[in-house]
C-alpha cells in the first residue's frame, strides 16, 4: 500500500491510501528481466479453448447449459463455469412453437381440387412426403395437421410436436 500526502491550502493536507503503482497492489514484484513475455507478468495469459456441449434435443430458445470449471482462470482462484445459451436461428421455411412446427405451402387450384402430393425437406434432414386425404378439397388458407413430424418435446425426446402446414391457393388470371 503507498500513502499520499497532498496540500490543499496553507497548513492543510490531505492523507490518501491507495495500491503501489509499482506492484499494483499485489504485494510482489518480479524482475524486468524474469517477467514471462507472453503474460508480461500477470500470471494470466488468454487462450482459447474448443468446447463440446451436449444439449437436450428440442431445447427452447433461450435455456441454459453450464459447464463447470471451464471458465477464465485467475491465480490462486478456482476457475468459473461457462454458461451456454440456446438461441434458435429463424429458418426460411419453418416457424417454431413450442414443439410445434409451422409453414405455408403454396398450391395450384388443380392441387387444391384434386389433393396434394409433395415432399419437404425436414429439419432434421430426411425427406417427409406429405399427402391429402383422397376426394377432399383444400380451401384457401385450411391447415393441415401432421402429426409427430414437429420437434422434440424438451425433457422427453422421444415425444413429437405436430407439424402445421397452412396452404395458400394459387388462383390462375
Amino acid at each position: 500500500m503507498k500513502t499520499t500526502m497532498r496540500m490543499m491550502g496553507p497548513g492543510m493536507y490531505s492523507q490518501s491510501t491507495g495500491p503501489c503503482d509499482d506492484c499494483n497492489g499485489q504485494g510482489e514484484m518480479i524482475n524486468m528481466e524474469k517477467r514471462c513475455k507472453v503474460c508480461k507478468g500477470k500470471k494470466v495469459k488468454r487462450d482459447k479453448k474448443k468446447l463440446t456441449v451436449e444439449m437436450d434435443k428440442g431445447s427452447p430458445n433461450g435455456e441454459q447449459f453450464t459447464i463447470h470449471g471451464e471458465g477464465d482462470c485467475v491465480p490462486d482462484v478456482e476457475p468459473g463455469d461457462v454458461v451456454v445459451v440456446i438461441k434458435v436461428r429463424p429458418n426460411k421455411i419453418f416457424t417454431r412453437k413450442g414443439a410445434d412446427l409451422y409453414m405455408e405451402k403454396e398450391i395450384s387450384l388443380l392441387d387444391a381440387l384434386t389433393g396434394v402430393n409433395f415432399t419437404i425437406m425436414h429439419l432434421d434432414g430426411r425427406v417427409v412426403r406429405i399427402i391429402s386425404e383422397e376426394k377432399k378439397c383444400i380451401k384457401p388458407n385450411e391447415v393441415m395437421t401432421c402429426e409427430g413430424l414437429g420437434m422434440p418435446f424438451h425433457k422427453t425426446p422421444y415425444r413429437f410436436g405436430n407439424l402445421f402446414i397452412t396452404f395458400k391457393i394459387k388462383f390462375p388470371d
